[in-house]
């Protein structure tokens, strides 16, 4: 992985990134030892997506997400006193949200009317209030530096959701970076990573070029209500060209997302077409995505 591991500034204190051979293998203990974390203490946690969309969630409302992860069964975190948090990335991969240190918890025979407003304030689950206990977790800032930026090989048990063992960094993300493109296939990006890769264009350039290499047909999905809404990019600048638009005003100039909270926005590729391909083929396919959803009678398409 040329030129990842300088990414991070902290590390470059650290001898043992000084002296790199082949087939040296970065795990995260390793990670963890350089910020002179005791990785004995520390649980692994990679949140599923049934309760809440957990990254979404952490990177829009820190609040709900901090309050979704500190409910937890009776010594779910054994004796650890510090959780490191990730989220589903790709595969079986985990993208790496922070560090909480773990200062006790409150027993469900304490709990409060307090605790079931946070349950109903945060949409969670009114059962928790019976079954759970509650960890009081504070956020340690000295690895934020890589928040979203590392990703660890989670492995193939990701049902096993709460771990102790090392894990291999598969990737640190440069600074302001979305992460890798994969394929047109796989384009799902929230509303503030279309704002990032916009506003850090050098830590996104192969994002850019892809899309910007394509027409297409891309759908707008607001997470909150599951409405959609189907458009399409063509010109100079392909899909990207018409994404900026969303990124500069968060609504494009369309009437209905207008409306709506930009910061919910879900957006990915329906099909793509080549550069040369004509304005009226690209809207022939627009019109046949939006009858296929039917988003002019039950989404967010008013043409």
């Amino acid at each position: 992985m040329p030129g990842q591991y300088t990414a991070a500034r902290r590390f470059d204190r650290q001898p043992m990134l000084h002296t790199l051979k082949s087939g040296f293998m970065l795990t995260l203990f390793k990670v963890l030892a350089a910020f002179e974390i005791d990785t004995a203490s520390v649980r692994l946690v990679r949140h599923g997506n049934k309760e809440i969309p957990v990254l979404e969630t952490f990177l829009n409302d820190l609040p709900r997400f901090e309050a979704y992860q500190s409910y937890q069964a009776p010594k779910k975190f054994g004796d650890s006193t510090a959780i490191a948090v990730f989220a589903p990335y790709h595969g079986t991969t985990a993208l790496f949200l922070g560090l909480w240190d773990i200062q006790g918890y409150l027993e469900n025979s304490d709990f409060s009317e307090a605790n079931a407003v946070e349950l109903q304030k945060y949409s969670l689950p009114k059962d928790w209030f019976v079954s759970l206990v509650k960890y009081k977790l504070k956020r340690n800032v000295n690895l934020d530096d890589l928040s979203e930026r590392l990703v660890i090989e989670w492995g193939s048990a990701t049902v096993a959701w709460v771990q102790s063992k090392d894990k291999k960094v598969v990737e640190i993300r440069p600074e302001k970076s979305v992460g890798e493109f994969h394929s047109f296939a796989e384009v799902s990006l929230t509303y503030q990573q279309l704002l990032q890769i916009n506003r850090n264009p050098d830590s996104n350039y192969i994002w850019i070029k892809a899309l910007s290499s394509v027409n297409g047909v891309y759908l707008i999905r607001d997470t909150r209500s599951g409405d959609l809404y189907v458009g399409s990019a063509y010109g100079e600048q392909g899909i990207w060209g018409r994404w900026t638009s969303y990124a500069r005003d968060g609504h494009g100039g369309n009437l209905e997302l207008r409306k709506l909270d930009p910061s919910r926005f879900q957006f990915s590729i329906l099909e793509i077409m080549s550069a040369t391909t004509t304005v009226e083929g690209v809207v022939l396919c627009e019109n046949r995505w939006k009858e296929k959803l039917g988003t002019r009678t039950h989404g967010l398409n008013r043409n």
